[in-house]
């Protein structure tokens, strides 16, 4: 009979859990002495950090599964062929671009192409503007701070993306790529925000001088775990954090060589990086010890 009765007085004062297999019965008391509201992953609720860290370990679980996408095929006109048709190198200069690329093993044939002097920046992203089919932006940026905190700074420094603008009437979120456009990047973003994206191209200088400003003056809290860790371990951390930060709100994506968490406590947001298994290719780039301290201090 009591827990009948606990069944209809947990009905009208503790969340619905997502979590199957959840019993009520068993855990009445655990609720009720730590429930201060509901955990929701992806939207959907979760009534105990038990239930809550056990759905985001298969999350975990799923992604780190996932088979590396397939390269796709590349069905456009590669950067020198379309330079070329458009009368802005010749033959000699294309072949000679393209033996010092290979000769040195580095660098992308646009930089190569300017370094040798046969196009300047300029005809470098409009072209590669009509490679990828989409616009180019060459008006001076003006950082908006306010979207770009949307996006953790070590997913905009490796993928070198500019967040440009948020529209939040219709939810579209405009960033500017700078060597091509990275899709798997684009649906994380989507994932995560909740949004649509649209995507342009600027020129490689204005690419390094707004992620060189970002780095500076960047104040979002993000917390970076370099070393790779299995999916129990990844929810556990996480599940901590929600505890800590008080987040009510969580979202997992897989977002290129990372597993991207965001962390919502009202207006409060935190992000936490993970490594993706078999992705520990070395990234030339060092975090400031005051961003990880803002989460662990």
């Amino acid at each position: 009979m009591w827990i009948n009765k606990a069944r209809s007085y947990g009905s009208t004062i503790l969340p619905y859990c997502g979590q199957p297999g959840c019993c009520f019965a068993r855990r009445l008391w655990r609720r009720l002495r730590w429930w201060n509201g509901t955990i929701r992953l992806h939207g959907l609720g979760y009534c105990a950090p038990q239930c809550f860290e056990h759905a985001a370990r298969q999350r975990f679980v799923h992604i780190c599964n996932l088979s590396p996408p397939a390269q796709a095929v590349q069905h456009r006109i590669p950067l020198g062929l379309l330079m070329l048709s458009r009368g802005q190198l010749s033959n000699r200069q294309l072949r000679s671009a393209l033996e010092a690329q290979r000769a040195n093993g580095s660098r992308r044939l646009g930089e190569w192409l300017q370094k040798l002097g046969f196009a300047d920046e300029q005809q470098i992203t409009t072209a590669l503007g009509v490679q990828w089919a989409c616009p180019v932006l060459t008006a001076r940026l003006n950082l908006d701070y306010r979207c770009i905190r949307l996006i953790p700074f070590r997913i905009l420094e490796t993928y070198r993306i500019i967040p440009i603008q948020f529209v939040e009437a219709t939810r579209t979120f405009y960033l500017a790529f700078s060597e091509g456009i990275d899709y798997g990047v684009l649906n994380a973003v989507e994932q995560m925000l909740d949004c649509r994206t649209e995507a342009c191209l600027v020129s490689r200088s204005t690419m390094d001088e707004a992620l060189e400003q970002i780095g500076r003056d960047r104040s979002a809290i993000d917390l970076l775990f370099e070393g790779w860790r299995h999916a129990l371990e990844m929810a556990r951390i996480t599940t901590g954090y929600v505890l800590k930060l008080g987040a009510r709100n969580v979202r997992v994506a897989a977002c290129g060589h990372y597993i991207w968490v965001r962390l919502c406590a009202g207006r409060e947001v935190a992000n936490l990086i993970f490594r993706q298994p078999g992705s520990f290719r070395e990234q030339a780039v060092t975090w400031d010890e005051p961003v990880s301290q803002q989460i662990t201090g």
